[in-house]
């Protein structure tokens, strides 16, 4: 696989595998990986959202500007 980045992201990147005593492949790696995962979480909690929708488990717009005004007064 081929990765090109931006000048200045290459720059930074390489800045920060200096500092952290790591090589820029192994940061790329956690980078992808974290990106994966959320992508995943985000996936799978829109999936449980859109099922509680087709159930009927909503919340009205009365409720949600109740909720948050609630909660800028604590």
């Amino acid at each position: 696989m081929e990765l090109h980045l931006k000048q200045e992201t290459e720059i930074k990147l390489n800045q920060l595998a200096e500092r952290t005593h790591r090589g820029t492949d192994e940061l790329l790696e956690e980078a992808v990986e974290h990106l994966v995962r959320y992508h995943e979480w985000f996936e799978g909690k829109v999936k449980d959202s859109l099922a509680a929708t087709e159930r009927g488990q909503t919340v009205s717009d009365e409720q949600v500007r109740a909720w948050l005004e609630k909660r800028e007064r604590s």
